[in-house]
């Protein structure tokens, strides 16, 4: 099922997309930020023309020239001066409209009467192209507010759960807070539930924890939230189920197409849809089957050869999307009706760890690194580069007159690194990457060095 074409068969005609979308530190440019990369030194007018450019383009390409019907943003700067610039939403709304997209209701993630030291320095947004008939939000200690919308589709009401749990998913620490973010939710799904039975919600955005959270990190975690207190699970809602889990759509795709996100070489499941059997009923709002889809466009938002996102950089006019692909998935009035008849019992599974990015393909197609190379639209491309080592500590290397540097998250890779001695030579592969103002070859492993 295409995003947005001709192609689109009738039920999706008939239906509406949810995007769930992380767009990786949406700010303002009034200079005043609690995150130092973007102060007046580093960002501007023109690196949030060139994002809310990219931004735009994405949504187009999801949702067509008016864009999804309702989106799931975070990362969205809070504004630490309302009284004297335009904010983060401000200059998105604008732009948005100047594109055409929407029109757009929309609600904030925060409480703008709280005092600005309890403010976040993000904030989720939801917008909608449908009626906004109520909206709330749920606080949490040292963390962002959930924030709860309901909307109204032709007479029926959705509600939408927009998250942005506590960040560092690896992080034992951390996860105490995600608790609190899945407890805090749990408990108001219940409470919902319980008024109503039949209500129809879902829950979205950047959960910073992985679909199988509770297995990679089984040793060091022995509660999970999105597991253990959320109840997300790989099991499609039927009639013979119990009510109360949450099904996780990434168990709509094969377990090697899993990750909206890739860091230091592994995939990663932070972004999420996920659905109750409300959903999955003739009443009210239904899912509709195996719309579930990954948001990625090689050359946009997503790196050629490699499929990882495009992350966004403010370096050189800022350039790139987003450290995150957008989730969509689709929703119609016409009652739930089953997809294709398949084995789905391997959609079931649950990887033991994350997956490594296979970057096969980009090797293959890895050209020879040039000067002419050094642009923004080949960030993240893998290339073949010769060259001498310049300096051991940083270790930095020459190539046709230009310094770049060298770096591995591989701690075997970055040890033969480091053991180059100043005037050798070295060959190999390496991913295009920025660091502190400089151009820089990321080698993923051993076997990349020649």
């Amino acid at each position: 099922m295409p995003f947005f074409g001709l192609n689109s068969s009738p039920s999706e005609k008939r239906s509406f997309q949810v995007v769930a979308y992380n767009v990786q530190n949406l700010f303002d440019c009034d200079g005043v930020s609690l995150y130092d990369d973007y102060k007046p030194d580093y960002y501007g007018p023109t690196e949030l023309a060139n994002k809310l450019e990219t931004l735009c383009k994405v949504l187009k390409r999801i949702g067509g020239e008016k864009g999804p019907d309702v989106l799931l943003l975070q990362e969205i700067e809070v504004d630490r001066t309302p009284d004297a610039h335009p904010s983060a939403v401000d200059a998105l709304i604008a732009k948005l409209t100047e594109e055409g997209l929407g029109p757009y209701e929309f609600r904030r993630g925060y409480d703008p009467d709280k005092p600005s030291e309890k403010w976040p320095a993000v904030q989720c947004l939801t917008l909608s192209r449908f009626p906004i008939t109520a909206s709330k939000l749920h606080p949490i200690s040292m963390a962002r507010p959930i924030l709860e919308t309901t909307i109204e589709i032709k007479g029926t009401s959705l509600t939408l759960f927009n998250n942005h749990w506590k960040s560092g998913a690896s992080s034992p620490e951390m996860e105490t807070h995600r608790l609190q973010n899945a407890t805090t939710l749990r408990k108001r799904i219940d409470e919902l539930v319980a008024r109503h039975p039949n209500a129809d919600f879902l829950v979205g955005g950047d959960l910073n924890s992985h679909y199988n959270h509770s297995t990679v990190y089984s040793e060091s975690m022995k509660k999970t939230g999105i597991n253990h207190v959320l109840g997300s699970t790989g099991k499609e809602h039927s009639s013979a189920m119990k009510p109360g889990g949450l099904y996780n759509l990434w168990h709509e795709v094969a377990p090697q197409e899993r990750g909206s996100d890739a860091w230091r070489g592994k995939w990663g499941t932070l972004m999420h849809i996920l659905l109750p059997a409300s959903l999955y009923d003739q009443k009210g709002i239904s899912y509709v089957d195996d719309s579930f889809r990954i948001a990625k466009f090689p050359g946009l938002n997503c790196v050629e050869g490699a499929g990882t996102p495009m992350e966004w950089s403010n370096e050189l006019d800022g350039f790139g999307a987003s450290d995150h692909f957008p989730l969509v998935a689709r929703f119609s009035k016409s009652g739930f009706s089953k997809g294709a008849e398949e084995d789905r019992s391997s959609l079931q599974q649950v990887e033991g760890s994350l997956r490594k990015v296979d970057f096969s393909q980009a090797l293959l197609r890895a050209n020879k690194w040039g000067p002419q190379s050094l642009a923004p639209a080949n960030f993240g491309k893998v290339f073949v580069f010769s060259g001498v080592v310049s300096s051991s500590r940083p270790i930095s290397l020459t190539a046709q007159g230009h310094r770049l540097g060298l770096y591995s998250f591989d701690p075997e890779t970055r040890k033969i690194l480091f053991s180059r001695k100043k005037g050798e030579s070295l060959a190999g592969y390496g991913r295009l990457s920025r660091y502190r103002g400089q151009w820089q070859f990321i080698i993923e492993n051993t076997d990349w060095l020649k």
